[in-house]
């Protein structure tokens, strides 16, 4: 599973880099305006972001097909080799995602609700569809299944991006469904190694190692 880290913050990057196990950035208008950041800052908060971080998911902010397309040049532009350009689920975004698919500009469909969207992010060639797996409906878990089935259906596969996970008992149930990546907010993204068991187990490593010293 590809884990992201959902964050906005240069120094939470930085520190999700150095766990190990975290394979890029989310981001989105919400999380840049937490952080105090406007367009002209992304530039430099591009560049803070640690090699280590595979990708950067930046969203367009525009609401039409055209003003997406613009925007997703000019974002793609900041790191060619590491930004994925997040565009909104929408009618106007399914085209903008067809359109920048003609220049070879990487997409995840975002906002994805239904089995129907992920379908239609395959069909525009986007790299993820982001699945707000957190706000879906009470048989959410049905539902996830239900979207990787039609992902898995696909020629290349679409990969599901599960967004909006807030525990870590969450990233297992994903795993267990094949769900092949996954955003999280910086806290539960350090506590996947934490087992109390474990915990229990390092210190009667230590309490050994002592005595063999």
């Amino acid at each position: 599973m590809r884990l992201f880290v959902d964050s906005a913050d240069a120094d939470a990057a930085r520190r999700a880099a150095s766990l190990g196990y975290v394979y890029g950035v989310t981001t989105n208008p919400t999380l840049l305006r937490r952080a105090g950041l406007r367009r002209p800052d992304l530039d430099a908060w591009v560049q803070a972001v640690p090699d280590a971080l595979r990708e950067i998911h930046l969203q367009v902010y525009a609401d039409d097909a055209d003003g997406m397309v613009t925007e997703a040049r000019t974002l793609h532009a900041l790191d060619p080799a590491r930004i994925v350009v997040k565009i909104p689920a929408t009618p106007a975004g399914y085209r903008a995602a067809h359109l920048l698919g003609r220049d070879r500009v990487p997409v995840t469909m975002t906002a994805v609700f239904s089995v129907r969207q992920v379908i239609l992010a395959a069909a525009v060639d986007a790299r993820y569809a982001a699945v707000y797996v957190g706000r879906l409906p009470k048989d959410r878990w049905g539902l996830v299944r239900r979207m990787m089935a039609a992902a898995q259906a696909q020629r290349p596969p679409l990969r599901v991006l599960a967004a909006t996970v807030r525990t870590a008992n969450d990233v297992e149930r994903l795993a267990m469904l094949s769900v092949p990546a996954a955003t999280l907010p910086p806290d539960v993204l350090r506590a996947l190694p934490e087992d109390p068991a474990t915990a229990r187990a390092v210190r009667r490593f230590r309490a050994d190692a002592a005595y063999l010293r």
